[in-house]
């Protein structure tokens, strides 16, 4: 099948004058009408357009309706404008700016001996036109290179400008970006048009690393689309966040910066800790008005000491003595090194190419890699050996080649083709089975393999080809084309491998006698690592209509469709389709029809005001990894082995663990037949209005997201329930009132055969309803800034917090399991404010001073209430959510703690609920109040060159006060409330209380933190 798409691409670029990009924005255009004094449209009008910084000329003509189009335009500028025509004198405007994926539109009326370009120059000069534009009409934002530059930002990385729309919320787990209050995974992050995120579905940031695989100080601008109406882009549900490289001209340029940071530059100096970052990136000509270069490097270094523990070490000591002298192995010291450092690093190699004045070509190398020293089992009631520990190692590289053309006057093209490839292999200090000892008071020492990295180990290579061709006609620009991706997929994940023991003290270590044991391996003898190894690519085909209606009513109406294909199946499982009764190798497969259409509909008059909005679907950004887990578990090629202490079993030797004949069960995780790539329903309805006062921008929107093909994951072997209890909650336990041995009686009725499985399918429940105010001073001499509010209302059936599919069905809090119950999501921020600023002014001669400081205002991300026992006897614990007894229906195990109890109902908010389930994600953590600054001085030039001296803090709040800028959460899956000790046959409860809510404070987002630096400019 691979075969044919590139034999069909390859015939239809031969044939056709048409290009191949990937289907994400990385040029921009220019359009508009010429009339003369009476309003007569001028045909045959000549329009050049020039690039200034590279000399590139566009010259055009302009059609029967007075209008031309300049596509395929370089983001930014400055461009000049001339316009030519008999009879008429020449004229010109300059000094024009414009934005990434802008359809810039630029009336002339020539006039016998003058021209008035109807127009407004620049972002960052005017930025009034980066609202008021007929292109304008779904919901997002940009960020410039100015404000790249001249915001705060500590960590370096693309959350902290993606925070300025208060429509995204940066998680607070792992700085994932989550918009629409749904999945982070749902985003799709590009540069230059080629996906440059975590491509199997991982990583909680999005990115295929550690952070963004490029450098800050190599983006033009960046992009934060929430609801497109361009049929061109896909592969998202969330947000697509895309950005545009520098590129080189004909004056020679460059940065060369160093930032740095350490323990004293922070509120808690009581751990060591540098990071230093090195950046330098340079561009210019080569062949003047011809070919330029643009080159990036940049280096990240990082070290910081390992976690602390409340383990006492003269116990970890006594369990690696026992691990060398009575079982012989070498279990690793127990003190992490000073100087672990982690690295990230990335270059940038860019060429542009201006063939003539029809052709440009633009081609780029990328690659970085990082390495994280990880401390696996250290922390609070944690420790561990050495052994325990590894490093996680990421390298992505990406090449791609951009042609973009005009064939004629009206018709143009763009090619491009990318390719990329992401590796992932943790680098090991041990290979062993993984041995946790008990040491009482909750605590645990861990020694051997980290149980996930027994075996694991990921490549996904990226291939892209898109086919779009642009035809210009009167007051219509036609857009069409088919774009086609493939992935190659190898992932080797079978955790327990090497074996998995649990003892219950160390005495029980130090005789051999476990509590648990676990073995995982390949079936087959000859394949004792069983990989999930398999493609899947996408065809997408649209058609797309720009209608100028009239100078003030643009529409934008067009259809996409996307039909993905895999070519291997997993392997079928008799077994599974014996008790199931339908197969296990199941793909994605069934297309889906997407058509979108938005409208901008200027209302100026004194002032400048737009009507605009649309409606479409959307589809894709499905993480890899939920579609490969049928295939890495398909229940006939990995058998489990499980042993409850059978002594003297236990051996470290990783190649000879002990395997029980007859007593494999079988994990299968399953993909719904008619399993559809999740899909929704994004719309919006806007009004922007320049406002009476110095020159404000007021906007109100409204969204509304309908999920059409969500995700729900089901657990399909829990057995026929056993009872019902008091409040309606089914129980898998052989008796639902006996909780002394949930382990053992869980899931009583279930098929022995198998252990976990899986069901990944599609629900129609689940939606975001949105509002956002926003107020907006565009730059002025000194000032820029802007505020914002949103409102947010988001329900959800599934998260899927996690890549594998027991984790995000049993870390979905439910009242009954497997029910398709849409609840507030966990994504959701239901009040967001942001404010930012930046002032700029020349205190010292002509050197530049910059403050710009950044607000963000938010409520608490939201959390469920919980019984910590498995209390339905589904085999999970945690995740049921929790009954509020009325006062008659429940006993305290301690009764002097009645009264702190009932008052914990009533501070909590679970007394509303009193009689009821409490509902999923009805709390909220506290609300998270941030403020960020930075301050930058240039420094004198010493010639061409600027140097500048800046000082970044993150979280000023703090500084001044420690109770402030707290940043605090409620567990993912929920907060225990109780453990359930009996229910009678009356349906009273006795419970043991668990005490108040345990919030955590994320340590290193609650402390202010500094960055110093210091940049050279020419």
């Amino acid at each position: 099948m691979k075969q044919v798409k590139w034999m069909v691409a390859v015939l239809m670029i031969a044939v056709l004058p048409w290009g191949v990009t990937l289907a994400q924005e990385t040029s921009a255009s220019i359009n508009g009408t010429i009339v003369d004094s009476s309003g007569n449209v001028l045909s045959g009008a000549t329009v050049i357009v020039t690039h200034e910084p590279t000399g590139q000329v566009k010259t055009l003509t302009t059609n029967d309706a007075g209008r031309y189009s300049a596509r395929g335009l370089r983001v930014g500028g400055p461009y000049k404008i001339e316009v030519r025509n008999g009879g008429y004198s020449d004229a010109e405007e300059g000094n024009i700016f414009i934005k990434l994926g802008e359809d810039r539109a630029i009336d002339a009326v020539l006039v016998a001996d003058a021209i008035s370009l109807d127009t407004v120059t620049a972002v960052g000069v005017a930025p009034v036109s980066a609202t008021f534009d007929p292109d304008n009409m779904g919901t997002g934002s940009s960020i410039s290179e100015d404000q790249i530059t001249n915001l705060p930002t500590v960590d370096r990385n693309i959350q902290d400008y993606v925070r300025l729309d208060s429509r995204v919320n940066i998680r607070s787990f792992g700085e994932g970006i989550s918009v629409s209050g749904v999945n982070n995974r749902f985003n799709n992050i590009s540069i230059d048009g080629v996906g440059i995120g975590d491509p199997f579905g991982l990583e909680a940031g999005g990115s295929p690393g550690l952070s963004q695989p490029f450098s800050l100080d190599t983006i033009q601008e960046l992009n934060v689309q929430l609801s497109p109406y361009d049929v061109t882009l896909s592969n998202f549900t969330g947000a697509n966040i895309n950005a545009i490289t520098k590129s080189g001209t004909n004056e020679f340029s460059g940065r060369a910066a160093v930032y740095y940071s350490s323990e004293d530059l922070q509120r808690d100096d009581s751990s060591d800790f540098t990071r230093e970052v090195y950046s330098l990136s340079a561009g210019g000509p080569i062949i003047k008005d011809k070919l330029f270069f643009f080159l990036a490097y940049e280096k990240e270094e990082q070290t910081r000491l390992a976690p602390t523990t409340n383990v006492d070490p003269d116990l970890v000591q006594q369990i690696a003595d026992i691990s060398q002298n009575v079982w012989g192995f070498d279990a690793g010291d127990f003190n992490p090194p000073r100087d672990a450092v982690t690295e990230e690093e990335s270059i940038v190699v860019k060429l542009d190419w201006n063939i003539n004045e029809n052709h440009r070509a633009s081609f780029k190398y990328q690659n970085n890699e990082d390495s994280q020293p990880i401390f696996a089992g250290i922390g609070g009631g944690e420790a561990s050996l050495s052994s325990h520990w590894y490093t996680n190692d990421f390298e992505n590289k990406s090449y791609n080649l951009n042609l973009y053309s005009d064939w004629t006057a009206n018709f143009s093209t763009e090619l491009r083709i990318s390719n990329s490839e992401f590796d992932k292999v943790p680098g090991l200090n041990a290979r062993l089975p993984q041995v946790e000892i008990e040491v009482g008071n909750g605590q645990s020492v861990f020694l051997g393999t980290e149980l996930f990295r027994h075996a694991n180990e990921l490549n996904v290579a990226t291939d892209n080809i898109y086919l779009e061709g642009n035809y210009f006609m009167g007051d219509h620009d036609l857009t069409f084309g088919v774009d086609w991706r493939e992935q190659d997929i190898n992932n080797v994940f079978v955790f327990a491998s090497l074996g998995e023991y649990v003892f219950e003290s160390i005495d029980d270590y130090a005789n051999g006698i476990h509590d648990f044991y676990q073995l995982r391996i390949g079936s087959d003898p000859a394949n004792p690592l069983p990989a999930a190894d398999w493609s899947w690519e996408n065809l997408g085909l649209f058609i797309q209509d720009k209608w100028t209606v009239n100078d003030r009513l643009t529409l934008v109406y067009g259809l996409r469709f996307d039909k993905p294909d895999t070519g291997d199946k997993p392997r079928f499982n008799q077994d599974f389709f014996d008790a199931y009764g339908f197969a296990n190798n199941g793909v994605v497969s069934e297309g889906t029809i997407q058509p979108r259409i938005g409208f901008n509909y200027d209302m100026s008059d004194e002032r400048m005001m737009q009507l605009r909005g649309g409606v479409g679907i959307f589809t894709g950004g499905t993480p890899n990894v939920w579609l490969s887990n049928s295939f890495t578990n398909t229940g006939g090629d990995v058998a489990v082995y499980r042993d409850f202490g059978t002594p003297g079993i236990f051996t470290p030797d990783p190649d000879n663990q002990p395997i029980f004949t007859g007593s494999s069960t079988q994990d299968v995780d399953v993909l719904d037949p008619d399993f559809k790539i999740p899909t929704v329903l994004k719309s919006n309805i806007a009004v922007d209005a320049e406002l009476p006062w110095f020159g404000l921008i007021g906007s109100v929107e409204l969204e509304y997201i309908k999920a059409q093909d969500a995700i729900h994951y089901q657990h399909l072997n829990l057995g026929a329930p056993t009872g019902t209890f008091a409040d309606g909650r089914l129980s898998y336990l052989c008796d639902p009132n006996d909780f002394s041995n949930t382990r053992g009686d869980a899931r009583c009725n279930a098929n022995s055969d198998f252990n976990d499985v899986l069901y990944l399918t599609n629900t129609s429940k689940g939606e975001t309803k949105r509002a956002t105010v926003s107020l907006e001073l565009p730059q002025t001499e000194h000032w820029y800034a802007k505020a914002s509010y949103t409102y947010t209302d988001a329900t959800e059936v599934s998260a899927g917090t996690s890549s594998r599919a027991i984790s995000n069905w049993n870390n979905t809090p439910a009242f009954n399991v497997n029910e398709p119950l849409a609840a507030t999501s966990a994504y959701e921020v239901e009040n967001a404010f942001v404010f930012f600023t930046n002032y700029q002014n020349m205190f010292f001669g002509d050197n530049y001073t910059n403050i710009g400081l950044v607000w963000v205002s938010q409520d608490g991300e939201p959390f469920s209430y919980t019984y910590r026992t498995d209390v339905n006897g589904d085999g999970i614990r945690d995740n049921d959510l929790f009954y509020v007894p009325m006062p008659n229906e429940y006993v305290l195990a301690d009764p002097s703690e009645a009264a702190d109890f009932e008052a914990f109902l009533q501070s909590s908010g679970l007394a509303q609920y009193r009689g009821q389930i409490a509902p999923r994600n009805a709390f909220k953590a506290p609300r998270i109040n941030t403020v960020d600054l930075n301050i930058s001085q240039e420094l004198p030039a010493w010639g061409p060159v600027r140097a500048t001296l800046f000082l970044n803090i993150k979280n000023l709040g703090n500084l001044l006060d420690s109770d402030w800028g707290q940043v605090v959460t409620a567990g993912f899956d929920g907060d225990d409330v109780a453990n359930m000790i009996s229910i009678d046959d009356n349906g009273v409860q006795t419970i043991d209380w668990n005490g108040p809510t345990r919030f955590s404070t994320n340590r290193v987002a609650s402390q202010w933190r500094a960055q110093v630096g210091f940049r050279l400019d020419w």
